[in-house]
């Protein structure tokens, strides 16, 4: 995987376990922790995620929390996710909850509400999962991340970083980075309009040269995307694909 393939992930503050695992184990992974009021994770405009443990799980059908929980849950996003971490036999040795009803409950999610259910062994597994769907919305689908507003107390500097982060594959330390090196957004926008994509002679992208190849974490996708976000055009890149498949032979 490139180093410029980061995925941007809005958590809960209430999800410290699982913030904790993916900062020391999932490199790619960019986090904005923020009071979430409906999700524990969002990963795209389309896809968020509600994370239950297996005694959690069970607790919420016996208080009538989960229905509500999950049916605001799939009238903001297209795609939900539940993802049901450590439903195993302690939790259905000890409580008290009639199996045929947990699994009821989990049938009546799955094919009459059309919520993806998705099992995991543990917290390590569940972070795997959250990286893997940021990872097919965001990279694999470009699909942008849900929409921000900026706290009202935020400074120039973290103003500007914010706006970055409307990017495409940008988080705050790559958004930071770029703010520290060209000080303004337009300043960046810049940079990525004059920054080439350099191909081989077969027309496969093998680096970047302009402004931004001195920054680690950028490449030649993030380049491309966000030239034809910020510029709206295909045309400059293909310029430059054929610019540089010229050089080759020049």
């Amino acid at each position: 995987m490139s180093k410029e393939e980061h995925v941007y992930i809005i958590i809960d503050t209430r999800e410290n376990k699982l913030i904790e695992v993916l900062k020391k184990k999932h490199e790619i992974v960019d986090l904005e922790i923020k009071q979430l009021d409906l999700a524990d994770i969002i990963v795209s405009k389309n896809v968020a995620i509600e994370r239950k443990e297996g005694g959690d799980f069970v607790a919420s059908i016996m208080d009538n929390r989960l229905f509500d929980q999950l049916l605001r849950l799939k009238e903001t996003y297209p795609n939900p996710v539940l993802i049901l971490e450590g439903l195993n036999n302690e939790v259905f040795e000890n409580t008290g909850m009639n199996i045929k009803s947990i699994y009821g409950a989990l049938a009546f999610i799955s094919y009459k509400l059309g919520i993806a259910v998705i099992p995991t062994r543990h917290l390590e597994d569940t972070a795997i999962v959250v990286e893997r769907i940021a990872y097919r919305e965001q990279i694999k689908d470009e699909m942008p991340v849900l929409s921000r507003s900026a706290p009202k107390n935020m400074d120039t500097f973290e103003r500007r970083c914010f706006v970055l982060e409307g990017l495409l594959d940008i988080g705050p330390t790559k958004a930071k980075q770029l703010i520290e090196r060209f000080e303004t957004p337009f300043r960046v926008f810049e940079a990525i309009k004059f920054t080439k994509i350099l191909y081989t002679s077969t027309g496969n992208p093998k680096g970047i040269q302009g402004p931004l190849d001195t920054l680690r974490g950028f490449g030649p996708k993030f380049v491309r995307k966000n030239k034809k976000l910020i510029l709206g055009k295909e045309n400059e890149i293909k310029k430059d694909k054929e610019k540089s498949i010229l050089d080759e032979y020049i």
